[in-house]
Order: C-alpha cells, then sequence, then structure tokens
C-alpha cells in the first residue's frame, strides 16, 4: 500500500537538542521510561522513504507509513551505546513530565505547544512508538551506533 495522504511514522533519535548536556555533563533527559524498548529510526532513513513514495506514480492510498529503524532500543541502551562511541560516560535520566513541558516554556515554547509534546512524551511513555509491528518493509537500514558515529560524536567534540 502506498498512502497519498497519509504520515511516515516512525520512533526518532531526537538527541541533537541535547548535544550541549551530552558533551558537557554526560546526560540526556526524556520523559520516558529508561528501559522501555522502542523502535529507533535516523532522520537520513525516513527521509529516504519519503523521497521514494514522492518520487512513486503509484502512490495513491492514504495511511501511515511505518519506519522502524533496525532495531529497538531502550533510552538506556541508547546511553550504553553513546558511551562507547564518544568513549566517556552517558547516562539516561528520566525527568517528570510536567518538569518537561516547564522547561519548555521556560525557553520560550508556546503553553500549547508544550502541552502537545508533554503529551506525546506521555503517549510514547505508554507505548505508542511499539503500535506498529515490525516487518521487512518498515525495517531501515541505519543503527543508533552508525548515527553516533557519524552524527552525534562529531556534534559532541564540535
Amino acid at each position: 500500500m502506498h498512502p497519498a495522504g497519509g504520515g511516515l511514522r516512525g520512533g526518532e533519535y531526537a538527541l541533537l537538542r541535547q548535544v550541549e548536556a551530552i558533551r558537557s555533563e554526560g546526560v540526556f533527559f526524556q520523559p520516558v521510561a529508561g528501559d522501555l524498548k522502542a523502535p529507533t529510526c535516523a532522520t537520513r532513513d525516513i527521509a529516504a522513504v519519503a523521497a521514494g513514495l514522492l518520487l512513486d506514480h503509484s502512490w495513491s492510498g492514504q495511511g501511515e507509513v511505518p519506519v522502524l529503524g533496525p532495531e529497538d532500543l531502550s533510552f538506556e541502551d541508547m546511553a550504553r551505546i553513546m558511551s562507547e562511541v564518544l568513549g566517556k560516560p552517558v547516562r539516561f535520566q528520566y525527568v517528570p513530565v510536567e518538569s518537561f513541558r516547564d522547561t519548555l516554556t521556560r525557553r520560550g515554547m508556546s503553553e500549547a505547544m508544550a502541552q502537545g509534546m508533554a503529551d506525546m512524551a506521555t503517549a510514547k511513555d505508554r507505548g505508542l512508538d511499539n503500535a506498529e509491528p515490525r516487518t521487512p518493509g518498515a525495517t531501515t537500514p541505519t543503527t543508533f551506533r552508525q548515527w553516533c558515529e557519524e552524527i552525534l560524536k562529531p556534534a559532541v567534540l564540535a
């Protein structure tokens, strides 16, 4: 099925906005349980799937296209991999969703957008990203380790 008005649905790393905390404190934060495994997907893989759909002249249906990356990882798994790639300890720190929302508004996000982000984090903590079954067609190639080596490490060292 090729959706015409659908969306690409995938877990994502979203860690570049926390590069400074990873660099200076060796920590990253999310309002999601550290041991919850979920699909992880690099933006380059999402972009490749999107480009393929845009170039597909038979694209005529509607629905979501899951883009799940090659592996399910928890934030604790991600911290371990980051530590190995960066050669220094990195840990995951859970933050309550209320603190997450308040931090977003302190940094200039509107109340409505911050609440939307908090609601999304709550849904992710309840397993939203595990709704789609992993299939060969939904699995993409870039591992989290590869992303850390090629994208995160240069950003942390910059």
